[in-house]
Parts: structure tokens; sequence; C-alpha cells
């Protein structure tokens, strides 16, 4: 009766040691667009800093954007050129765990005009998920749900 218990617990240990190891390594990406393809590619994207970026991450988003061909640019909304078709921002979530890592990053482009949203890229992950990666790579991830890559 006893071998059988202690097998039993060290099941239901094996098994939970497994549950948090696969929580520990979460990661979530979403997006959507609204503008047809070929409209993406026409018009002229601001990326605007908010006040508390310490890391200038407009500038990072604005390179990976350019990368893909967009013509971009990136400042705070006072730099903001007249003739930017598109307003794109970005809510940065941070945490610490042995080293700071972007958990969560959420990409919007909105329309200059009357800055309503036209879709947006978000991506997510846990510490153990962010291990290696840098927030380039969760901005290009984000980035990819909001302009998918063709394939």
């Amino acid at each position: 009766m006893k071998k059988e218990s202690f097998v039993s617990g060290l099941r239901r240990s094996s098994l939970g040691f497994l549950a948090i190891l696969l929580v520990g390594c979460v990661g979530n990406t979403s997006g959507q667009l609204a503008l047809p393809k070929e409209q993406v590619q026409t018009g002229g994207y601001f990326v605007q800093r908010h006040d508390k970026d310490t890391r200038d991450l407009a500038s990072t988003i604005a390179k990976s954007m350019q990368a893909r061909g967009l013509n971009v640019t990136a400042g705070t909304a006072a730099e903001r050129p007249a003739e930017a078709a598109y307003v794109v921002t970005y809510v940065d979530k941070w945490m610490w765990d042995m080293r700071m890592y972007l958990y969560d990053l959420r990409i919007e482009l909105r329309d200059a005009r009357d800055q309503s949203i036209l879709g947006y890229g978000q991506s997510m992950q846990s510490s153990l998920k962010a291990m290696g990666q840098t927030h380039e790579d969760v901005i290009n991830r984000a980035l990819d749900q909001l302009f998918p890559p063709d394939k």
C-alpha cells in the first residue's frame, strides 16, 4: 500500500512540475488590419513616441516598419509631419524576472485625421518564453500580426 501511494504521489508531483514548466513558456500573438493591402504601401506613417518611453521603442518600431518597405518616421506628437496619413501608437509593458524584459507590446495603427483605430498587432510572452529574445523580436512579432508577411 505504501509503495502505491509513493508512486501515485510521485506521478502527481511530476505532473504538477510539468504544468508549472509549460505555463512558464506561454506566448501569444494577435492582430488585424482594416486597410486594403494596396493602401498599406501608399500612405505615410508616423510612429508617435509616448512620454514614458525611455528605450525609444518608437524608433525601433519605425526601423522595423521601414524594413518592410513602408514610408515611416518617428518622434513626439509635436514632430508629426502634416503629410502622415497614419499614426502608429504603442503600449509597452515590461516585467522584472532576474532581468527586465518586454512582457507585452500592443501596436495600433490609427487614421491621422480622426485617430480611429484601423488595426493592431500584439505580442505577449512570459519570462521563460522571453529568454534569448530582444525587444526587437517582440516588435517584429507584433508587426507580423499587423502587417502579415506575404506567404
